[in-house]
């Protein structure tokens, strides 16, 4: 009878382990560094810059004509001498529309909210972070209760992954296809990471990505709170925009990626910033074509295809099942809103004051395929925490990041 009961009793906690929703999560932290580099960021940033020839290069010396990293006037193509893809630029943090001085102490202080928000808030299984500079920028976040796994090289904003350890050892392979390889290095893009996990008896693959920028939706050729010329053809991926262009490059290394990643797997997770809204794809009439020329989306992607829906041409069978779980927050009908047609601005404003991000939705997405089933996804709202401003005691405290972390409980 004792044998009896502990075997049941064994078999009933394997099972309750097995059947244990798993809690996975992507957040991109906004040029997130490990101390060692922020510490030469912000003594980069605090050296002197002279004009010379209409750019603004390092000064041997400060003097009446040289004006300190901090106050160059950094923005797209900037007339600065500096590597972004080494070091973030010196306007990270804004308030007032100005850049930062950033000190230790604001350093400081901004990673142990970034702590408290992980641990206490997130407590997620498996996170995949965006723009963080390595492995040591998110060891000193979660602590020794996770494994971490990057790369090193390539470009200052790093993709990443920590896991609980009670989920057992990973295998983490980057995939520097999807980073244009082909290209010279500064017109590279971010690759992406695949993690590969034991756990439940199971095979779970994770892939996480940071794909290209400015390129969010078609539905922005018309965005009256972001207004652009006709021929800019904004978000319209299958069009002239040089971003959407390289966003188009990125399609087929994505989607073979994603093929390959599915194969000898239960279950699979593709999360992360896709800096394109899919829910828009989503919602599109089904009658418009995945791909410009028509056709199936599941047919071989030559290098003559091009495609005008990425959600669409992800979603082609292979893998089957492909899920995009729809993002909610909590109290705010514009979050629905969001997933099918534009916001207006004050619907824009509110869903960006409550979340506390200045990027709230439509740019993170949780995909999952295979045996993982999962219900829809959900923005976890920074707050005021989210934005750089001044605490109850005047002083100017650093904002997390421009994103909130989404995050989605899925059944193995």
């Amino acid at each position: 009878m004792r044998l009896l009961i502990s075997t049941l009793l064994l078999a009933t906690t394997a099972h309750t382990a097995q059947a244990a929703p798993l809690k996975v999560a992507t957040w991109n932290l906004g040029w997130h560094l490990d101390r060692e580099l922020a510490v030469q960021w912000r003594a980069a940033c605090s050296a002197p810059f002279k004009l010379e020839g209409g750019r603004w290069k390092p000064a041997a010396a400060a003097g009446a004509d040289t004006q300190p990293g901090w106050k160059l006037p950094w923005g797209r193509n900037a007339p600065i001498d500096w590597d972004i893809g080494a070091l973030p630029p010196c306007d990270t943090y804004q308030h007032n529309r100005q850049a930062v001085a950033v000190t230790s102490e604001q350093d400081e202080q901004r990673r142990e909210r970034l702590r408290t928000v992980l641990a206490e808030k997130l407590d997620a299984d498996v996170i995949a972070f965006q723009e963080v500079s390595g492995a040591a920028a998110v060891r000193e976040l979660v602590g020794e209760a996770y494994e971490v796994c990057s790369y090193e090289g390539h470009k200052v904003q790093r993709l990443a992954f920590a896991w609980k350890r009670k989920l057992g050892t990973g295998r983490c392979e980057v995939d520097w296809s999807l980073a244009l390889p082909q290209r010279t290095m500064a017109d590279q893009v971010r690759p992406g990471l695949a993690l590969s996990l034991q756990t439940g008896g199971k095979t779970l693959r994770f892939l996480t990505v940071h794909l290209k920028s400015s390129c969010v939706s078609a539905l922005d050729a018309n965005n009256p709170l972001f207004p652009a010329a006709a021929s800019e053809a904004r978000g319209q991926l299958d069009g002239p925009n040089p971003h959407c262009q390289s966003l188009q490059e990125q399609v087929a290394p994505l989607e073979a990626w994603l093929e390959r990643q599915s194969q000898g797997t239960d279950g699979l997770v593709l999360l992360g910033d896709f800096n394109r809204n899919l829910g828009h794809e989503a919602s599109e009439a089904a009658e418009l074509p995945a791909r410009s020329a028509g056709g199936s989306a599941a047919a071989p992607h030559g290098p003559d295809v091009k495609v005008r829906n990425l959600w669409r041409e992800l979603n082609d069978g292979q893998p089957q099942a492909l899920r995009l779980l729809s993002a909610e927050c909590t109290g705010q009908p514009a979050c629905a809103l969001a997933k099918t047609r534009l916001l207006d601005r004050q619907e824009y404003g509110q869903l960006r004051a409550t979340l506390g991000c200045r990027n709230p939705v439509g740019l993170d997405h949780i995909v999952v395929a295979g045996a993982l089933k999962g219900d829809g996804a959900h923005k976890l709202a920074l707050g005021a925490a989210g934005e750089t401003r001044p605490n109850a005691q005047g002083q100017v405290e650093l904002g997390l990041s421009d994103h909130c972390p989404l995050v989605a409980e899925l059944e193995p």
